[in-house]
């Protein structure tokens, strides 16, 4: 016979299925909250992978970092020139205080690029394989990049 007190021990006992099965799902124990950090059923992207402010990689800490030259401060080291052969680059100082970095390169089937940075920011050039170009020839189109790095020095884009 089923009776008022046998129904609240099968709801309590459905209820506390309900509750192992959730913190089993997440990870967590009743009244913990979950965040990306202590959660590992969130997706976290892989290091290297900027999406915002939720997974912040520091230059230093890209598989790239050895290969990456400065190119937007005022003038260009004998490295980063080495490095950017084959490209042209243009700088312009816009009036809402950002500056427009454009590169050209002497490759006519090369993609050309343009970078707007904000204050603070720098841009890296990344040349991955320096000794595909020569005589200021771009060799390869797909080993060269560049990265905005933010005053922190985590990447931007």
């Amino acid at each position: 016979m089923i009776t008022s007190k046998n129904i609240g021990i099968i709801a309590a006992v459905l209820l506390l299925a309900v509750v192992i099965t959730a913190c089993t799902t997440t990870g967590t124990t009743p009244g913990q909250t979950t965040t990306g950090a202590n959660n590992p059923s969130v997706n976290t992207p892989p290091a290297g992978t900027a999406t915002g402010t939720s997974s912040k990689v520091l230059l230093t800490d890209e598989p790239y970092a050895n290969n990456a030259y400065l190119i937007s401060g005022d003038t260009l080291d004998d490295t980063a020139k080495n490095a950017m052969s084959g490209f042209s680059m243009s700088k312009t100082q816009n009036s809402d205080g950002t500056t427009t970095i454009a590169l050209s390169s002497t490759n006519p089937e090369y993609q050309n690029q343009s970078y707007t940075l904000q204050p603070g920011q720098k841009l890296y050039f990344i040349e991955m394989s320096g000794g595909d170009d020569s005589n200021n020839q771009e060799g390869a189109l797909s080993d060269d990049k560049a990265v905005i790095v933010d005053a922190d020095g985590y990447v931007a884009s």
